[in-house]
């Protein structure tokens, strides 16, 4: 440990190796079906790769049509993987590895120009083991890729000296334009820093500002009426879920318990106050760009009406940064650290059945959702937490129903249960050529029951509706039950066909509308 001290960098690769590793027995142990968000960017990716594919270099230019609401950038990644791996959800789960290097690169260089050598690791080494990015590295979402790109921007932003530098302001608008192709909420993070830091340089931050621009420009100019739609839906959607709006006050705390109940749980919380009480008593100017990027992120987190932790990833490498000031005058309490963060990683990752699935601190009730105050959770909501051998039996039922090139299949689900939900379908139809259209039956139409190719309902509840307000929930469980009630008694209309169970306990019925 001692040559360690003296050498803090060796941890960061010591670090890296241990979750890479670790992330490889995991997806390795989970036979689980990619989830809603993960399966949707899964379905995409693979469009992305059958492009270019097919049509080669000229595939490029069908790559802004091909990823639906999100810019492309991750998705090329996942695609990238796809063909050094091939396609699985597993090959999915692999992209985020390098976003793991870079995180850790990117963190340790900011923290290098605030604290010392030691306290910089013990920052990249933090966020890289905060729970929520633990759950994450190992799910095809979007947003572990985001938090390093707008990690690496505040970092190149910092090399620019004020935009003095034009190389570097030029490297600078480079990554903005990435960080604009990873997700359009990239700018909330990075815009106010990059403001502050223009001085009197404007022509170099001009620069930059149209580097970003030309490079995001290959997404956002044709893909900007999709975009500004996905957006009024993206907030009644969090308005369906009973998400605090505006400046309320349970808005205003929404992230903060996010941060302590799903992100960082009470130890690490209590390290976060303790490194900013540490930073206030010898606070300098060069922490003034981190300070902006936290409060500007979680100010314009505030005017989306959807709110989820993970929408506030990008702002915890500034967390660990400001926890790690704890760690200034305090080295020898950096082994005490990582034995901790090596038990709560086990714990988060693979599980300790001997304590409680998680011990909560603080019931706080917003809808049906519960964004409690935690001393820890083993699962966030059972969805992501230990690798689970199951069989969803998606794969053998489409295979069932929908051959690959032939005619298309219409697929209605009356439910809304993780990993057995429409996106999943169609990305495992995507997957094996298998020609489908997904409906969610969300609203009793007859005419939309009867066209579908085949239905399959969810018997009790109808599956997962817990997302949404008291008010919606009741809405679609009345909807969903007279959709079932509908088909059930007409078995002249709908032939039964199978019955089963998948392994979140609901029970599926399949039917087939009678010509």
């Amino acid at each position: 440990m001692g040559k360690v001290l003296k050498n803090p960098q060796i941890l960061l690769a010591v670090a890296l190796i241990y979750l890479c590793v670790c992330n490889l027995v995991w997806i390795h142990k989970d036979s689980r079906p990619p989830f809603w968000d993960a399966a949707y960017h899964q379905a995409k990716a693979i469009q992305v790769s059958n492009a270019l594919h097919t049509l080669g270099l000229s595939g490029l230019l069908a790559i802004p049509r091909s990823t639906g609401y999100y810019p492309p950038l991750f998705h090329c990644i996942v695609a990238l993987f796809y063909a050094l791996f091939g396609k699985s959800s597993h090959s999915g789960m692999l992209a985020n590895l390098p976003a793991i290097a870079l995180l850790l690169y990117a963190t340790y260089g900011l923290g290098k120009r605030l604290l010392p050598p030691h306290a910089a690791v013990a920052g990249a080494v933090l966020v890289s083991f905060f729970p929520f990015m633990l759950w994450l590295s190992r799910e095809t979402v979007i947003d572990y890729w985001l938090t390093s790109m707008v990690t690496l921007a505040i970092l190149c932003l910092l090399e620019t000296e004020g935009f003095s530098k034009v190389p570097e302001s030029v490297i600078f608008g480079v990554v903005c334009g990435l960080g604009m192709l990873t997700k359009w909420t990239f700018p909330i993070y990075v815009a106010v820093p990059a403001i502050w830091a223009v001085g009197k340089s404007w022509k170099n931050a001009a620069l930059a500002a149209l580097t970003a621009a030309a490079i995001s420009a290959f997404w956002y100019w044709p893909q900007w009426p999709i975009l500004a739609a996905f957006l009024k839906i993206n907030s009644a959607g969090g308005a369906a879920k009973g998400d605090p709006s505006g400046l309320s006050p349970q808005a205003l705390i929404f992230y903060v318990r996010a941060l302590e109940g799903y992100q960082l749980f009470l130890p690490l919380f209590i390290l976060f106050v303790a490194g900013f009480v540490s930073l206030l008593r010898r606070f300098l100017p060069a922490w003034i760009p981190i300070i902006l990027w936290l409060a500007s992120g979680w100010c314009g987190l505030l005017w989306f009406q959807n709110k989820d932790p993970r929408y506030s990833m990008p702002l915890l490498p500034a967390v660990a940064l400001i926890s790690a000031c704890f760690f200034r005058d305090r080295r020898k309490w950096l082994p005490v650290l990582a034995v901790f963060l090596l038990f709560q990683h086990y714990l988060v990752s693979f599980g300790i059945r001997q304590l409680p699935e998680r011990v909560v601190l603080l019931k706080a009730t917003e809808g049906r959702l519960s964004w409690d105050w935690n001393l820890y959770s083993q699962t966030y909501f059972r969805m992501v937490g230990p690798p689970a051998r199951e069989d969803w039996k998606i794969e053998p039922l489409l295979a069932r129903m929908a051959k690959p090139g032939g005619p298309v299949v219409k697929i209605g689900l009356a439910f809304n249960i993780p990993r057995f939900d429409a996106e999943a379908f169609e990305f495992y139809g995507a997957l094996h050529h298998q020609p489908i259209e997904v409906t969610r039956l969300w609203d009793f139409n007859e005419d939309a029951i009867a066209n579908q190719s085949f239905i399959l309902l969810c018997e009790a509840d109808q599956g997962n509706a817990a997302f949404y307000s008291n008010a919606e929930m009741e809405r679609q469980l009345k909807n969903l039950h007279q959709i079932s009630q509908f088909i059930l008694d007409r078995p002249e209309r709908f032939q039964f066909i199978d019955r089963f169970a998948v392994p979140s306990g609901e029970t599926i019925r399949l039917y087939r509308p009678k010509s």
